[in-house]
């Protein structure tokens, strides 16, 4: 027996033990693709009907957004509809408040001319009454003019 017998020897205890742990190996990855395939089993089988009431539910959801779609559509309708209501209220109250108004200012404007044009008669009918010098006190049995003492002016108005 020399060495190439020892090697040789060795060489088969070597792949005889290579053998044994490959095939134990190969059992039990067997082993783990079963557990594997198993549970890929279960997750299917369990993800699918979640995935199919999943759709169902965005199948509702989609429903419900049409439907709310609907309803912001014809609130929009009912809005746009109540802007042209309220614009056309608006402008058949404000024209004839716009001319009220008009009416008004002009109403105070006269009574301000009639009083300035009353005030200026009254001093012009004053100054007629009173001696040529202008700023003389009235004669000692002149009466003082009521119109003077009303207005307290004694100047002609523009007017």
């Amino acid at each position: 027996m020399d060495w190439a017998d020892v090697l040789r020897g060795a060489l088969s205890f070597f792949l005889v033990v290579t053998g044994i742990g490959l095939a134990y190996l190969f059992l039990r990855m067997a082993g783990v693709f079963a557990a594997l395939q198993s549970s890929v089993r279960r997750v299917t089988d369990e993800v699918v009907p979640i995935l199919d009431k999943a759709g169902v539910t965005m199948d509702g959801v989609n429903q419900e957004l049409a439907r709310v779609d609907e309803i912001m559509q014809s609130a929009v309708g009912a809005t746009k509809g109540a802007e042209r209501a309220v614009a056309t209220i608006s402008s058949a109250v404000a024209a004839p408040v716009r001319k009220l108004s008009g009416l008004a200012a002009g109403m105070k404007e006269g009574f301000a001319v009639f009083r300035a044009r009353r005030a200026a008669d009254a001093a012009d009918r004053a100054e007629a009454r009173s001696p040529a010098q202008p700023g003389a006190p009235p004669a000692a049995g002149a009466e003082p003019d009521p119109a003077d003492e009303d207005t307290g002016r004694h100047h002609k108005s523009p007017y």
